[in-house]
């Protein structure tokens, strides 16, 4: 049984991986623990898009416009910089691979607070 699943995995493309460990992370982890305010209640990769998203929802003293106002910039930088730093997804940024984080309120979920997809040419930019 292994060998037919080891077999299966080596002719799985990187968009297939991509979407499957997604939904099993989803499945497995989500939602996570909330952490400085912030939580992850899924995570999605669309094919078409070579798109990872992130639905997040903030928490507590985050959890408001006026945070998002004042330090949405600096969070677009430092999303920017974990993904150019992470090794572990190499191979994703080589693709070209895009990800997107949507947050939501904890207090109003229906409340979208931020939306922002990183492309490879930010998170390939040098400082």
């Amino acid at each position: 049984m292994s060998f037919a699943v080891a077999i299966a995995a080596c002719n799985e493309s990187l968009e297939e991986r991509a979407e499957r460990e997604a939904r099993e992370y989803t499945e497995r982890y989500c939602p996570t623990p909330v952490v400085n305010n912030s939580r992850t209640d899924s995570v999605a990769f669309e094919k078409a898009t070579k798109t990872y998203t992130y639905y997040c929802t903030l928490t507590g003293a985050y959890d408001n416009q006026a945070f998002i106002s004042e330090y949405g910039q600096e969070l677009d930088q430092r999303l920017a910089k974990t993904i150019s730093e992470d090794t572990s997804i190499e191979k994703l940024k080589a693709a070209g691979f895009r990800f997107r984080f949507i947050i939501h309120s904890e207090k109003e979920p229906s409340l979208l607070l931020y939306d922002k997809t990183i492309t490879a040419d930010e998170y390939l930019r040098k400082p």
